[in-house]
């Protein structure tokens, strides 16, 4: 039997049609805020990854070379340079730039470093990296990295009890900090 030949029933009416879109769009709405959410806590991860990381590379690198280098972060990029940090840097021997939007916190924005005490949790400009044997040349800190205008943030640690580097994450302004 065919459509045509069922008696009042020709296909939908303009209310179901408007109804149907109406629900789509909500769920699509919804999906849009969720995805936006899920990239901005993405990418903030990856930047606290990836700066990690990089400090560890500087670590090896100052240990290989044997002397103190400097990790200076500013804006999107953290350098390595050769000799002690001053008002002057030696020869660039690495760089790392940030993702768009990931910027480096180097003043005092009410966001401190966690884990760390309290003359050393502002976020960190610079460090010199002192190279010794049997311990780690980077000094107790942290960089602190912020995504675009949200209230991400990563933190790239290192403690004095601690050999390595490790990061941890804020999705609230830096009032509860975790380890992924």
């Amino acid at each position: 039997m065919k459509l045509a030949d069922k008696p009042g029933k020709r296909g939908v009416t303009l209310i179901e049609v408007l109804a149907v879109v109406t629900i789509m769009g909500i769920l699509s709405g919804i999906g849009v805020a969720s995805l936006r959410s899920a990239m901005m806590n993405s990418r903030i991860k990856d930047a606290g990854i990836n700066v990690t990381a990089f400090m560890e590379r500087a670590a090896n690198e100052a240990t290989r070379l044997g002397q103190k280098l400097c990790l200076v972060a500013s804006g999107q990029t953290m350098t390595l340079y050769k000799d002690e940090c001053g008002d002057t840097y030696g020869d660039k021997v690495a760089e790392f730039k940030l993702e768009s939007l990931n910027t480096f916190v180097t003043t005092n924005n009410n966001v401190n470093c966690p884990e760390l005490p309290s003359d050393k949790n502002t976020p960190a400009d610079k460090l010199t990296l002192t190279p010794k044997v049997g311990v780690s040349p980077i000094p107790a800190g942290c960089f602190l990295i912020h995504y675009g205008n949200s209230d991400r943030y990563a933190s790239s640690i290192k403690l004095s009890t601690k050999y390595g580097v490790y990061y941890k994450l804020s999705y609230d302004s830096g009032s509860s900090w975790f380890e992924p």
